[in-house]
């Protein structure tokens, strides 16, 4: 068991809470002309390759054939499956919505901890994680659920699923340096996205690179890939998965914000109550005893160190 300050842990979530949740808006900019899985693949092998060269020059050892493996797997799980799967139903689903779909991963991210690593919901945490999740559905009630494609709904529900899994993975697989971590995953995402799109026969074209599209996936580069994403991984080194998966309540509020004031997306009094809604799940799951035996971190003092990081 290893000891972290609030400072960081106050840090790395806010930093998830703000930049993940303009994410969604971000994708939804790109992916107006960009080919979502290209786009997806590139925007990771730019940001790992980044990293990379930073690590190398930091001199950090050169990741085993083992860790490359389970960077591999939880990679391609959580950005291209996750990550990838979400841009492309963002083609057809408005941002705010997207992100709600997206936030139904805490409750996968639940489902593998047990399975994984026997880690429990206290009865509080989990009244937190069903409050949450009512705020969500009420939240999207307006649009109508029977009015939105089929096709995109069940991408963002499996992009939802896929990104639960693969943040249970890359706590057994993640190589020894979080930065390295990082950068192996987006490189091992990013040929597999970029093979996805070839698959699909998505093309890049001069007419698609927008300026508007190609800012959104420089802020996706380098706010929601390196910075985000690196301190989402901390989270899930060093807080319980209940805590690192509050994230998902709070972005859709981040999101819906963003896409009212720039994406002109519409504003209604039944989002405000859901917004208020899911803002006290957030708060009841950070403040619900955390039951024993199971991986779990004290808010302000201590974290346990999942297995297979060391």
């Amino acid at each position: 068991m290893r000891r972290t300050g609030l400072a960081p842990l106050l840090f790395n979530l806010i930093a998830v809470y703000v930049l993940w949740g303009s994410t969604a808006p971000a994708i939804r900019v790109a992916v107006a002309t960009l080919p979502p899985f290209e786009m997806a693949g590139i925007r990771f092998l730019i940001a790992g390759g980044l990293l990379w060269a930073f690590v190398r020059w930091r001199g950090v050892l050169l990741p085993t054939p083992r860790e490359w493996g389970g960077a591999a797997m939880a990679g391609i799980t959580l950005l291209a499956l996750g990550n990838g799967v979400f841009a492309w139903s963002l083609q057809y689903l408005p941002s705010s919505v997207g992100a709600l779909f997206f936030s139904l991963s805490p409750f996968f991210m639940a489902l593998f901890a047990f399975v994984l690593y026997r880690e429990r919901l206290s009865v509080l945490g989990a009244f937190g994680l069903t409050l949450g999740f009512a705020g969500l559905v009420y939240l999207v009630a307006p649009s109508g659920a029977s009015s939105l494609p089929l096709a995109p709904t069940v991408a963002g529900v499996f992009s939802a699923l896929a990104w639960g899994l693969g943040s249970m993975l890359q706590r057994r697989y993640a190589a020894r340096d979080l930065v390295q971590s990082s950068a192996m995953q987006m490189l091992a995402a990013s040929g597999t996205l970029l093979a996805l799109g070839v698959l699909t026969g998505e093309r890049i074209t001069v007419p698609a690179m927008t300026p508007h599209a190609l800012m959104a996936v420089g802020y996706l580069i380098g706010f929601g890939s390196i910075v985000g994403y690196s301190c989402y991984l901390w989270l899930m080194r060093n807080v319980s998965t209940t805590l690192a998966s509050t994230y998902a309540y709070v972005n859709p509020i981040v999101a819906i914000a963003l896409a009212v004031t720039l994406l002109h997306e519409p504003l209604t009094p039944r989002i405000v109550v859901s917004g208020i809604v899911i803002v006290c799940g957030v708060a009841l799951m950070m403040l619900a005893p955390k039951p024993a035996p199971v991986v779990v971190a004290a808010l302000a003092s201590q974290a346990c160190e999942p297995a297979g990081s060391s």
